[in-house]
C-alpha cells in the first residue's frame, strides 16, 4: 500500500540549488578572470569565475571549436550523464558527442555557464571580498557583459575564431551578441528559439514574473541562499507564467 505524503509534511528543496565551494565539481573546469570586467550600466564586477566545460580536442590551426550557450536554467552541463556535481544528465545530450550532431571526433566543443548563472560561474549565490553573499546586492548584467566574460574564456583557450557559436532562448540572444560584438571572431551562427531585441509585451510578461518572485516573502530582498527556505512559491508562479507565453496551444 502506498503512502500519499501531503505537501505540508513533504521534505522542503534547499533555498537555493545553486553550486557552491566544496560541491563536487563534476566535469567543471574554471576561467578565472584577473582583472574587473566594465559593466555596460556602470560599475565593475571583481573576482569574475566561468564555470565551463569541453568535449572533443581543439584542432592545431584552431579551427575546429564551437560555442555552445545555455538557455536561461541552463548551465554548463551539455552532454554527459548524472553524478557528483551534476544532478541531471547533460541537457543535449543527444546531440553533443561521437558521431552526434556536434561531433566530438571532429570538433572541440566549449559550454560555459553563464556569467550570473550561479552553477560554478560568479553570481549571486558567489562568495564577495568579505565573505558575505552577493545575494541581491548582486550588480545588474547585460547580455553584453555576460559575452565580454565568455570572450576572455575564449582568449584563455586559445580560441580565436569560433567555427559556429550556436544557442537556444537566452543563448541564442548571446550568440547574436557574439555576432555584433566580435564579429572577426564569429564564423557561422546557430540560432534557436532565440530573438534580437524583447518585445514590450516581453518586457510586460518578464514584469509580471519578477513581481510574483519579489512578493514571496522567502525571497527576502535576494538575500536567501543561507536561509532554510528559499522563494519558492514565487519562483513556480513565474514558471508558470512563463509557460503560458511560450508554450504552444497543443503543449498547453
Amino acid at each position: 500500500m502506498s503512502t500519499v505524503v501531503p505537501p505540508s509534511a513533504a521534505p522542503l528543496p534547499p533555498a537555493s540549488g545553486a553550486w557552491r565551494e566544496g560541491d563536487p565539481a563534476g566535469r567543471r573546469r574554471w576561467y578565472v578572470r584577473e582583472e574587473p570586467l566594465r559593466l555596460e550600466a556602470g560599475g565593475e564586477l571583481p573576482g569574475v569565475r566561468i564555470a565551463f566545460e569541453t568535449w572533443g580536442t581543439l584542432a592545431p590551426d584552431r579551427s575546429n571549436a564551437v560555442l555552445v550557450l545555455h538557455a536561461l536554467t541552463g548551465d554548463s552541463h551539455a552532454a554527459g550523464a548524472a553524478g557528483p556535481g551534476h544532478p541531471t544528465p547533460g541537457w543535449w545530450d543527444g546531440l553533443v558527442g561521437p558521431g552526434r550532431a556536434l561531433d566530438t571526433d571532429r570538433l572541440f566543443v566549449v559550454a560555459p555557464n553563464v556569467l550570473g548563472g550561479c552553477q560554478g560561474s560568479t553570481g549571486p549565490s558567489s562568495l564577495r571580498a568579505d565573505g558575505r553573499r552577493w545575494g541581491g546586492a548582486f550588480p545588474h548584467l547585460t547580455l553584453r557583459d555576460q559575452v565580454m566574460a565568455e570572450l576572455g574564456l575564449a582568449d584563455e583557450l586559445g580560441v580565436e575564431r569560433w567555427a559556429l557559436v550556436i544557442g537556444g532562448s537566452m543563448g541564442g540572444m548571446r550568440a547574436l551578441e557574439w555576432a555584433v560584438a566580435r564579429p572577426e571572431r564569429t564564423e557561422a551562427l546557430l540560432l534557436l528559439a532565440t530573438t534580437a531585441a524583447a518585445s514590450a509585451e516581453q518586457i510586460a510578461w518578464t514584469s509580471v514574473q519578477l513581481h510574483a518572485i519579489r512578493a514571496d516573502p522567502d525571497w527576502r530582498g535576494g538575500d536567501y541562499h543561507d536561509a532554510d527556505r528559499g522563494p519558492h512559491t514565487g519562483l513556480s508562479l513565474a514558471r508558470r507564467l512563463a509557460h503560458v507565453t511560450y508554450r504552444s496551444e497543443a503543449e498547453l
